[in-house]
């Protein structure tokens, strides 16, 4: 299969793992608490981040010294990555599947405004347009949110999405980092203070044990590894449209199994955010073509200039 294919493939697969968050967490028993469930979800991601590095690095030795290259920029990686976390099951928790799928599902848009505003990156015009448009997305679905008791929950899925922004700004800022030594580190991070708040109990039922063990590992594990492996071999923008599955298949998932309703004004909210973040990604993308096939105009002519006698 071609890397192109491949790309594709791990995107799509990124967007179903992912989708699987608010499913799991509707599945979970009373017997459970969120933060003995979040310490057993970080427990997972950790192992399962820096497996994927040891193997990747070729040796445990090997990675200490990337590792210690990258130096202190691996510290604040991590800890927007454990905060990410907590702020997405909080958000979960706390608010409708929908409204946090929406919200975060956002952070492409609000990631290229960020790196224009601190690392003077171009920010297009399209650009501009798709963040007012995705904001006010989320003000309708805030909107909601006060009335409906969803505000809490939201403002966690808003500080997902802030999490999210600050990891790729600070991956940009060090380009050196292993991203999955810094996601372990996240998780670790996320388990420490998730067993804090829990009082380190830690016991709980083997089938909540299992979803937890599953979310960690299969839902926002192996979604970010697929997504990160996807951009490797693909355009950015095409991995975002891939990714999107996850704010459409989610919801819906959870109306399915649990019969959890969706008010009209998320979904006019959540159809704003989806159709700015598709519109941002698939000018992204038609420009990204249009520069390759002009360099592939001009290096063809240049080749067939120095054949000439």
């Amino acid at each position: 299969m071609s890397r192109h294919g491949r790309g594709l493939i791990y995107g799509f697969l990124a967007g179903v793992s992912l989708s699987l968050g608010g499913l799991i967490v509707r599945l979970l028993s009373d017997q459970t608490t969120i933060w003995q469930f979040l310490s057993w979800r970080s427990y997972a991601f950790a192992i399962l981040m820096f497996s994927i590095a040891i193997w990747q690095a070729g040796s445990l030795r090997t990675l200490g010294s990337e590792t210690r290259t990258v130096g202190l920029m691996t510290i604040p990686i991590a800890l927007v990555v454990g905060l990410g976390q907590i702020c997405y099951i909080l958000g979960l928790q706390n608010t409708l599947v929908a409204n946090v799928t929406f919200i975060v599902g956002s952070a492409p848009i609000f990631a290229a405004f960020a790196a224009w505003a601190i690392l003077g990156e171009r920010l297009t015009l399209r650009g501009g347009l798709a963040l007012v448009s995705a904001t006010a997305g989320i003000a309708i679905m805030f909107g909601t949110g006060i009335g409906g008791g969803h505000l809490v929950g939201n403002l966690f899925a808003v500080g997902a999405l802030a999490a999210y922004v600050a990891y790729v700004i600070l991956l940009r800022i060090s380009r050196q980092a292993n991203t999955f030594v810094a996601s372990g580190f996240g998780g670790l991070i996320g388990l420490a203070v998730a067993a804090g708040m829990a009082g380190g109990a830690l016991t709980i039922p083997p089938a909540d044990l299992l979803l937890a063990l599953c979310s960690g590992t299969f839902q926002v594990g192996a979604g970010f590894a697929l997504a990160t492996m996807a951009t490797r071999l693909i355009p950015t923008a095409e991995v975002t449209l891939l990714i999107m599955i996850e704010a459409v298949l989610g919801p819906i998932l959870v109306w399915i199994v649990v019969s959890e309703t969706i008010p009209l004004a998320t979904l006019i909210g959540g159809a704003v955010i989806l159709i700015s973040v598709a519109a941002y990604a698939g000018f992204a993308l038609a420009d990204d073509r249009r520069r390759f096939r002009t360099l592939q105009y001009a290096r063809s002519r240049a080749a067939g200039e120095r054949r000439l006698p």
